[in-house]
């Protein structure tokens, strides 16, 4: 099918948006630790995507993470690596769906004040923002209730102030120059 046909055209189009989710598996998905078990994942992962992608995008994380034993469960399907060989399953048992979406991490609320740390509301474009990270996935990131938060504060004027407040509280040197060449402090 050639691009330029109307058949050839809904085909591509279908195509870019299957590739296209399952980048945004491979961006969007966030592994969180599972308690130390005799048996069972190292990591799990819950992702909600917009087509079948699972199955084909699974050895993408086997490649990345070798050894470590991971659990992807999604509504329909999971994807489990045991360390050697990769196990899909449809329908996702109940099971590996709780494990998924019921992590038990200590170190989240690091990584949440990390990145609410780093958010620069002066540089905030909630339209690039959306295009780069869909609101559909906002809900199974960790960051993602937080988002919403910190772009109000940035309508609100944190965005016209940036990081002004927080520069504003280092130490420093401020200089005065004279009219002559040597700086006075």
């Amino acid at each position: 099918m050639l691009p330029g046909d109307i058949d050839g055209s809904q085909l591509h189009k279908r195509l870019k948006a299957v590739r296209r989710e399952a980048h945004h598996l491979h961006a969007f998905l966030r592994f969180q630790p599972h308690p130390e078990t005799l048996e069972g994942p190292q990591l799990v992962a819950w992702h909600e995507p917009a087509h079948d992608i699972l199955l084909s995008s699974s050895e993408h994380f086997a490649e990345r993470l070798g050894r470590i034993s991971w659990l992807i469960a999604t509504p329909d399907d999971g994807a489990y690596w045991d360390g050697q060989h990769l196990h899909y399953q449809r329908p996702c048992p109940a099971e590996w769906q709780r494990l998924a979406q019921t992590p038990e991490d200590e170190g989240q609320a690091l990584w949440l004040a990390y990145y609410g740390s780093t958010f620069n509301p002066a540089r905030l474009n909630r339209s690039a923002l959306e295009a780069s990270l869909p609101v559909r996935f906002w809900k199974n990131l960790p960051e993602g209730m937080l988002i919403p938060h910190l772009m109000s504060q940035a309508r609100a004027g944190a965005q016209r102030d940036g990081q002004a407040e927080a520069v504003a509280l280092q130490n420093g040197k401020r200089i005065r120059y004279s009219t002559g060449k040597e700086p006075l402090c």
